[in-house]
């Protein structure tokens, strides 16, 4: 869901599990690189791939916080190359 087209306010909100699900916070945990970040705060050129975790996997694996679901986005990583 995006609540506004406006330049600099599109934050983005989605719901994995719907949209009165367990706790007070609503929204689904989402995992950068294993660190636990805002949604709005990486690149979509960047993303490599993105898995979601909707069942008893994610509470069991991150408790309460992956109760209302879990994105995993693993990023791109630049390579190491010998200089010439």
């Amino acid at each position: 869901m995006q609540t506004s087209g406006q330049p600099g306010k599109d934050i983005s909100n989605f719901w994995i599990r719907g949209i009165s699900t367990f706790g007070a916070n609503n929204n689904a945990l989402v995992l950068i690189d294993g660190f636990e970040r805002d949604i709005n705060e990486v690149n979509i050129d960047d993303i490599k791939s993105i898995s979601i975790l909707k069942d008893a996997s994610a509470t069991a694996m991150y408790g309460s916080k992956g109760a209302n679901g879990v994105v995993l986005i693993t990023t791109k990583h630049g390579i190491m190359v010998k200089p010439i």
